[in-house]
């Protein structure tokens, strides 16, 4: 049950041609690279791992930014590309993992990306979130493992009406 929402939202995502996503993959690299003029934001997952007491609440970090950052790639396709996460280790030094971030934002705009924005679970990047140069989203955990899959649609959905005016905004700089 607990992967039956993930599963039809991949359905629904995935498609036979309906839709036009701009993913890291061999198939979308092709349509970023010829479309990179209007392409001009990278949405980047912050993903803590914890291979110990905390695996749990990092697993269910993944699966919900996972499906947080799909959903938001698609709300805008074609103006997004949604790259891999930038994992971390949870006993890690937030301040370390933040100096990496900013190297790859700093190499992001030398490839001429106009925005980058960053999504998380993890309520750590609240301290360094002043440090960012670029939009930081953290969103608190909703954990989806005991969620029926009509709740995580609403629940979803009402995450991504915050997140949508956060991004608009985002373009207005």
């Amino acid at each position: 049950m607990k992967y039956a929402f993930l599963r039809k939202l991949f359905i629904i995502i995935f498609q036979k041609g309906g839709y036009n996503k701009m993913k890291w993959s061999t198939d979308d690299i092709p349509s970023f690279v010829k479309e990179r003029q209007y392409v001009d934001t990278a949405l980047v997952p912050l993903l803590p791992i914890d291979f110990g007491d905390g695996i749990r609440q990092s697993s269910a970090m993944t699966e919900f930014i996972t499906v947080m950052t799909a959903e938001i790639e698609r709300q805008f396709r074609g103006r997004m590309l949604l790259v891999p996460p930038f994992t971390y280790l949870e006993t890690k030094d937030i301040e370390e993992s933040c100096k990496e971030v900013e190297r790859w934002i700093h190499h992001m705009k030398e490839e001429q990306v106009k925005h980058v924005v960053l999504i998380t679970a993890d309520p750590s990047w609240k301290k360094v979130e002043a440090e960012l140069d670029e939009l930081l989203m953290w969103m608190p955990l909703v954990p989806f493992e005991n969620m029926d899959a009509d709740y995580k649609k609403q629940v979803i959905s009402e995450q991504i009406k915050q997140l949508i005016p956060l991004v608009m905004d985002k373009w207005k700089d």
